[in-house]
C-alpha cells in the first residue's frame, strides 16, 4: 500500500509567495516517488497557474471565514464618527488584534479546514500529517484532524513561533507571550516531532521544547519561474559610458534588520565612481530602500521597481552582476536561511551578503567561494570596486561555478524529509 501524506498549509501553489513553496514542491516530490498525497490549504485555485505536481482533486481549498459584515461596518461608522484619521484607527485597531487574535491573523481559517477536511475526506486516513507554518494557526488544523483520526502530525517550522526573531507580529505584551509559549508547548506534546530549516534553530525547539527536531533545508528548485525571453530588460541599463556594475535585491527590506543602508552607504564612499554602480531593489515598496538611498545622497545609483512578479524577480536575479542578500547583523539570526538565498544561487551571481558573519548562510557563501559577508561601507567599497575593475578587464564578473550548487538543490533536501515522515507514521501505534 502506498504511504498517505497529509500537507497542510496555508499557502500553496498557485500562490507566488515563499512560503507556499516548500510544502508545493514537498507535495510534488512525494507524489512522484508513488506516495498517496492529499494537500489542505487556504489558497484558492487558478485555472490558469501551472500544473501544481498533483491533481487538483487531491487539494482541498478550504477557504477562511469571512469578516463579519456586522463588524466592518462597526469599524467604518467608528472611523466616522472619530475625530482621528484613519491611519490612527488601524494602527490602534491593530494593536487589539494582535492581543486578542489567538495565535495570529489566520485563525478565522481553523474552523472551516478542519470541518472542511473530514466532511470531504470519503474516508481517505492519512499516515501521517505534516503541516508548516507560519502561520502558526495552521498547526491547530493539523493537531486537531491529527487527534480525531489518531494519526501522527510532523510540525514544519520555516520560522519558529514563539522563540522566533519575527514574534512580534503576533503580541508584544507579557500576558500574550504566556499564553502563546503554554499554547505552542500543549501543542508541540502531541507532535511527533519537528522539522526546521537549520541546526542552530533546531537546537532552540529542542532545548526549549524538548522535542526531537530534524534538519531539512529549502534548496534551489531547478526550473526558474517561467518568463518571456522577447520582454525587455527587468530594468533600463545604462545608455553608454563606462561599464555599470549592477547589484540587485528582490524582497522584503525591514527596518532595524533588514536595512540596505551599509550597501548604499559604499556606493556614497566611491565618490566620482558611485555614477558607475546601480543598486535595483524589486519587491514591496515600504520605503526602507527610499530612506536609505536619502540618507547616503545616491539617488542617482537607484533604481526601485517596487512589488515584481516571481518571474520578473527571477530575470532581475539572472541580469544582475551581484545579488545582495540584506539579513539581520544579529547573532539571534545566525540560524536564518532565507528561501531567497536559493533562487540567488540559482541564478549563480556572486552575493554580497550584509548581515551577521557567523551564520549558517555565511558559512555557506564562504565555503562554496559563493560571494562575500560584509557589513562595514568601507569594506563594501573595496568589494565594489574590485568587481569594477573585473568588470572593465573582463566585460563581465563571472558566474559561480555549476559544482558550487551541489546538494543544494531542493531533491536534496525533501528526500531525507520523505525519511523523516516514514519514521513518524511507522512508529505511531493506534489507540484501541
Amino acid at each position: 500500500m502506498r504511504p498517505r501524506l497529509l500537507i497542510i498549509a496555508y499557502v500553496f501553489p498557485p500562490s507566488e509567495s515563499v512560503g507556499a513553496r516548500r510544502p508545493g514542491e514537498l507535495a510534488r516530490f512525494a507524489a512522484d516517488r508513488k506516495w498517496d498525497v492529499r494537500v489542505l490549504t487556504a489558497t484558492p485555485a487558478d485555472p490558469g497557474a501551472p500544473d501544481p505536481g498533483i491533481p487538483e482533486s487531491q487539494i482541498l481549498r478550504a477557504a477562511p471565514v469571512p469578516r463579519s459584515a456586522q463588524l466592518v461596518s462597526s469599524v467604518r461608522r467608528a472611523e466616522a464618527r472619530s475625530r482621528v484619521g484613519r491611519r490612527q484607527l488601524l494602527t490602534a485597531l491593530g494593536a487589539i488584534g494582535r492581543e486578542v487574535l489567538i495565535p495570529d491573523a489566520c485563525v478565522n481559517w481553523v474552523v472551516p479546514a478542519v470541518r472542511q477536511f473530514l466532511r470531504n475526506r470519503d474516508g481517505w486516513r492519512p499516515d501521517v500529517i505534516m503541516v508548516t507554518g507560519p502561520p502558526a494557526s495552521a498547526y491547530l488544523v493539523a493537531a486537531r484532524i491529527a487527534r480525531r483520526l489518531d494519526v501522527p502530525w510532523v510540525a514544519d517550522y520555516r520560522d519558529l513561533w514563539t522563540v522566533g526573531n519575527d514574534y512580534w507580529p503576533y503580541g508584544r505584551t507579557r500576558i500574550r507571550q504566556v499564553i502563546d509559549r503554554r499554547m505552542e508547548h500543549r501543542l508541540l506534546r502531541s507532535a511527533a516531532n519537528c522539522v526546521t530549516i537549520s541546526e542552530p534553530l533546531a537546537e532552540i525547539m529542542r532545548t526549549t521544547f524538548g522535542i526531537d527536531t530534524e534538519v531539512v533545508m529549502n534548496g534551489i528548485d531547478r526550473q526558474p519561474p517561467a518568463s518571456d525571453e522577447a520582454e525587455p530588460p527587468a530594468w533600463q541599463p545604462a545608455a553608454s559610458g563606462p561599464a555599470t556594475l549592477t547589484l540587485a535585491h528582490t524582497g522584503r527590506l525591514n527596518p532595524g534588520k533588514r536595512d540596505p543602508a551599509p550597501l548604499l552607504d559604499a556606493v556614497a564612499l566611491l565618490g566620482p565612481e558611485a555614477r558607475r554602480v546601480n543598486v535595483v531593489f524589486a519587491g514591496e515598496d515600504n520605503g526602507v530602500a527610499q530612506a536609505a538611498t536619502e540618507r547616503a545622497g545616491v539617488a542617482d545609483s537607484v533604481t526601485n521597481l517596487g512589488e515584481v512578479s516571481a518571474e520578473k524577480s527571477w530575470r532581475v536575479q539572472a541580469e544582475a552582476d551581484v545579488l545582495v542578500l540584506v539579513m539581520w547583523n544579529d547573532p539571534r539570526d545566525a540560524g536564518t536561511v532565507p528561501g531567497k538565498f536559493f533562487d540567488y544561487l540559482r541564478a549563480r551571481r556572486p552575493i554580497l551578503m550584509i548581515g551577521h558573519p557567523d551564520g549558517i548562510v555565511a558559512d555557506i557563501l564562504r565555503s562554496r567561494h559563493a560571494g562575500v559577508v560584509l557589513s562595514d561601507p568601507g569594506q563594501i567599497a573595496d568589494q565594489l570596486r574590485m568587481w569594477l575593475a573585473e568588470k572593465d578587464r573582463t566585460g563581465r564578473v563571472p558566474e559561480l561555478a555549476p559544482s558550487t550548487l551541489d546538494g543544494l538543490y531542493r531533491e536534496d533536501q525533501l528526500a531525507r524529509y520523505l525519511e523523516i515522515l516514514s519514521a513518524a507514521a511507522d512508529t505511531h501505534r493506534p489507540r484501541r
